[in-house]
């Protein structure tokens, strides 16, 4: 089946063309190529199926359990938002940590409409002036975020590759979210994964949109179980939940 012609329009970065996704929210796609920061069939129905509920996070803060996430690629914020909206709307302790390279700013989170993806406007409100506070061109480093007494998050500006991982608290789930294996085969090797595994619980979950064969095989080679199941309503057909071995 072709790739059906969705809507796009400009944003404030010449790089970055706003797009319209299938269930109506709005996505990012670097310009000039396929990279999409959400699948097209749905920004938002991909990011509630795929991460927060894959992950089982959506199920641990609905029982006020004590959480830690991990996002490779923060790309939209859009997970990271959502998450915290769940982790309010339950009274849960969240604690959030993102990786990414190019941290989006508020300006251009703004032709996203943010507002949409959460029930509490303040909160997205709060982000948005965190990120303000901040270069639009972060340099590297960690950057931290107290939304509340029982919500906190840090974004590390760093490639993942060299990050280290300095808590001795292991993470609950880990969403799994940069861009495509052809785009950034770097970063779906077996090593990353492997890194992956240093630093979840043993009873914890890693989700990602992708299914691909070298994918699943080098998730088993770094000490993953790798499941298939099936994708978001819509979308793609099936995605992975791993666990630790």
């Amino acid at each position: 089946m072709p790739i059906p012609v969705r809507e796009t329009f400009p944003s404030d970065r010449e790089d970055l063309i706003v797009q319209v996704t299938d269930d109506g929210s709005l996505t990012l796609v670097r310009a000039g190529s396929d990279d999409a920061f959400h699948s097209g069939c749905g920004a938002a129905s991909e990011t509630r199926h795929v991460y927060l509920r894959n992950s089982g996070v959506a199920e641990r803060l609905g029982g006020q359990q004590p959480t830690r996430v991990l996002e490779i690629g923060l790309g939209t914020s859009m997970a990271m938002l959502m998450t915290l909206d769940a982790a309010v709307v339950q009274d849960a302790v969240l604690d959030y940590v993102a990786i990414e390279t190019d941290w989006i700013g508020a300006a251009t989170l703004q032709y996203l409409k943010p507002h949409d993806w959460t029930s509490r406007p303040g909160l997205v409100d709060a982000y948005l002036d965190f990120r303000r506070s901040l270069p639009d061109e972060v340099p590297p480093g960690t950057y931290r975020w107290r939304l509340d007494a029982r919500r906190n998050v840090t974004i590390e500006v760093a490639d993942v590759r060299q990050w280290s991982h300095e808590s001795e608290r292991p993470f609950d789930a880990i969403y799994y979210d940069p861009f495509c294996c052809e785009s950034a085969p770097e970063l779906w090797t077996c090593d990353c994964f492997r890194s992956m595994r240093r630093v979840i619980r043993d009873t914890g979950k890693l989700t990602t949109y992708s299914c691909s064969r070298p994918v699943r095989d080098a998730l088993e080679q770094a000490g993953w179980q790798v499941q298939r199941v099936p994708g978001p309503v819509g979308g793609k057909r099936e995605v992975i939940i791993a666990s630790p071995v």
